[in-house]
């Protein structure tokens, strides 16, 4: 019988992690670094857009969406962030990430670099397939050794203010 339950997105990593980090050096020793490079940056890309597309389809594509995706599949039970929302709107949704469980993988797995590549470069890309007219600044990750993430998703042609 096959286990029907849903599995939480830090273990959805972890399990992925399993399976790409030794396809990803394998793909170095055959390939090089730079053909895998490219290769894993277009699969996370498609990955990315169809995460995107069914987030939009279960949360809806807006900024509220965007919220409970936060709080309810990269946080709460079985994600892997805390975070502290610092503004809402229409248009607007600001928050930090306080803590890092993907990163906090990678750096046991001694692979912090390759980190960010598998999991923070899905945040910007993600938008594509949940809606386009958002778009996220991001100055600073804990993955790449900052105290927080800082997310700050805006419709496009808004102010930061």
């Amino acid at each position: 019988m096959i286990d029907e339950r849903p599995v939480g997105h830090l273990q959805r990593r972890k399990i992925e992690g399993r399976v790409l980090v030794p396809f990803i050096a394998v793909c170095r020793e055959r390939l090089g670094e730079e053909i895998t490079r490219e290769l894993v940056a277009a699969f996370i890309r498609q990955a990315s857009i169809e995460d995107g597309a069914k987030s939009a389809e279960r949360f809806g594509g807006t900024m509220a969406g965007l919220r409970r995706i936060a709080e309810e599949v990269w946080g709460g039970p079985g994600g892997g962030i805390d975070l502290q929302i610092l503004h809402e709107s229409d248009d607007r949704l600001d928050f930090n990430v306080t803590r890092c469980g993907y990163a906090q993988l990678y750096r046991e797995w001694g692979l912090t670099g390759l980190g960010f590549q598998l999991q923070c470069s899905r945040d910007h890309t993600m938008l594509l397939g949940f809606n386009d007219a958002i778009e996220l600044e991001r100055s600073q990750t804990i993955m790449q050794g900052a105290a927080c993430c800082d997310f700050r998703f805006r419709r496009k042609g808004e102010d930061a203010g």
